[in-house]
């Protein structure tokens, strides 16, 4: 007798409902001329102009005094890219929603301010002083002679009267080869090119140590000044901008790249050259932001609200590698930007950690220097809110601190941000929108400042975008209002007209400023003013 075989019922499959809820965050408006309003700053200020007053009629900054410092050459170049920047610039008109035509920047609409260069506001270097100044064989050193090259014209420039508002750092390719260093994708520091000098010694060194050779004196070894870690500028720009800042005038390097007036500009080692008229765009918004002037601002920021971005830098002259000097970026809902510097302490990565903490009389301490600067600003008004950002968790001192500096601020929101590499997915071909959330629970929460931008038909990034996490939030304000804050930050930066950039203002140049800190000659005053630091 054969017996049948019963199946066994198959289990049904089991789905996860997801223990998280998502939803998008409304895009940010900008307010522009005649408190007009727009989600894109290019078609914002191409259709009304920069940011005015109520009962203004026109812009505050009528006109921009452009000096230019550089050999001769390129002088030359910036004089005719500045004139083609006055009138109309057009691509090739294949992304009009992301690549827009200029509309040119004068006297009329839309800008409504003049661009204005002439001889006694240029100083040219010679080309025998830079060949001398990039002979040096000791990168720092090398980098310290340029820098002094284009100091020593500013402050020429600084003395004529009237003075430039902005001046245009010419900076030749010899120069960007032998002074500047780039980050590779595995997060490495690296020289741009080696001299030939350089590459001598270093092979003296080489054969050195591959015969077992060591130097009874250290002055005798040949690494010595090409690799050494002596006090000097660590590049180009961060060197330029802290000696720049004892002249009082706000400086713009620009590669010669920027100052080509075809078309299209030569790639330079590899790296992709902006469309003529996107180059136009940022450079202008950069300027004018520099000289002064408000390329936009929140249509809908709560008033009376101070921003503020804290971070530490090593200082370069500091014989100690312990000693940290904390920083912060303040950004009020005027759209004014700040920068003050903290004290140093000292902070040992091998017993305390990566990441720096203050104690609880410093956080006091720098978080009532912002708010003293707020009062100062604004007629002795108290902020209304004072919300911190910070790229780490907040230590027990630090909320001690940081809430007793705010006493007597009604509301403060406390706002560690981080990323740690989680990715969400959505049907279709592009990734998810930008300002999508993703909320684990009130304190925990994902943003994409990245993503598909309706507005733009596409997704403007190189690669898959990664949201912030919202890794702590100690305040007063609901979740949303923080996401909301994040996310408007983002439309801050007026060092270029792109739609928005991936980290809030509070953070996402702290690096760069605080680079600029580091480097900043002992006998200098930091300037408060955060265009400085651009």
């Amino acid at each position: 007798m054969i017996k049948k075989r019963t199946e066994e019922p198959r289990a049904r499959p089991h789905f996860r409902s997801p223990d998280f809820e998502s939803g998008v965050i409304a895009e940010p408006v900008l307010a522009f001329g005649g408190r007009h309003e727009h989600v894109d700053p290019k078609v914002g200020l191409a259709l009304y102009g920069p940011y005015t007053l109520q009962g203004q009629t026109k812009p505050s900054l009528s006109s921009i005094v452009v000096g230019i410092v550089g050999p001769a050459p390129m002088i030359s170049n910036a004089v005719q890219w500045l004139d083609a920047c006055k009138g109309i610039v057009t691509n090739d008109g294949s992304q009009p929603f992301l690549y827009p035509h200029f509309p040119g920047f004068h006297a009329n609409l839309p800008f409504q301010c003049e661009l204005m260069t002439a001889d006694t506001w240029h100083e040219s270097i010679r080309q025998e002083d830079l060949d001398k100044a990039l002979s040096a064989v000791n990168f720092s050193e090398r980098v310290k002679k340029v820098v002094r090259l284009y100091a020593r014209c500013i402050d020429v420039l600084a003395q004529r009267d009237p003075r430039p508002n902005v001046v245009l750092c010419c900076i030749p390719q010899d120069v960007i080869d032998y002074c500047t260093v780039r980050v590779t994708a595995a997060r490495e520091v690296k020289r741009v090119r080696i001299s030939k000098e350089e590459r001598h010694i270093k092979r003296r060194a080489d054969q050195a140590s591959r015969a077992g050779q060591f130097f009874l004196f250290p002055e005798l070894d040949p690494l010595l000044g090409v690799e050494g870690e002596e006090w000097g500028y660590y590049n180009l720009r961060r060197g330029l901008k802290a000696e720049a800042m004892q002249f009082g005038i706000p400086t713009q390097l620009v590669w010669p790249g920027t100052l080509q007036t075809s078309g299209s500009a030569p790639a330079q080692r590899g790296r992709k050259v902006q469309d003529i008229s996107t180059r136009a765009w940022n450079f202008t918004v950069a300027l004018y932001h520099k000289a002064g002037g408000l390329p936009w601002r929140l249509a809908q920021v709560e008033p009376g609200v101070c921003y503020v971005g804290i971070s530490f830098f090593r200082e370069t002259a500091q014989g100690n590698p312990r000693m940290r000097t904390s920083m912060a970026q303040a950004f009020t809902s005027a759209g004014d930007g700040y920068v003050l510097r903290g004290n140093p302490f000292e902070w040992d990565e091998s017993t305390q950690g990566k990441s720096p903490h203050l104690d609880q009389k410093s956080a006091t301490a720098l978080l009532q220097n912002v708010i003293t600067l707020y009062l100062r600003q604004n007629r002795s008004s108290m902020p209304m809110r004072v919300v911190v950002h910070k790229t780490s968790k907040f230590s027990d001192e630090e909320l001690r601190g940081f809430s007793d500096a705010c006493k007597y601020v009604p509301r403060k929101d406390l706002v560690a941000l981080s990323g740690r590499g989680i990715q969400f997915y959505r049907t279709g071909e592009y990734p998810p929108l930008r300002g999508t959330y993703i909320k684990f629970s009130d304190s925990n929460l994902l943003l994409y400042t990245d993503g598909y931008i309706p507005f733009l038909r596409t997704y403007p990034g190189p690669r898959v975008p990664q949201p912030l996490e919202v890794l702590e939030h100690h305040g007063d304000s609901p979740w949303n209002v923080v996401l909301q804050d994040v996310l408007s930050l983002t439309k801050l930066n007026w060092n270029t007209a792109d739609f928005s950039c991936s980290y809030p203002i509070t953070l996402a140049f702290s690096q760069k400023v605080a680079q600029i800190l580091a480097d900043l000659p002992p006998d200098v005053q930091p300037r408060p003013e955060y265009r400085f630091y651009m």
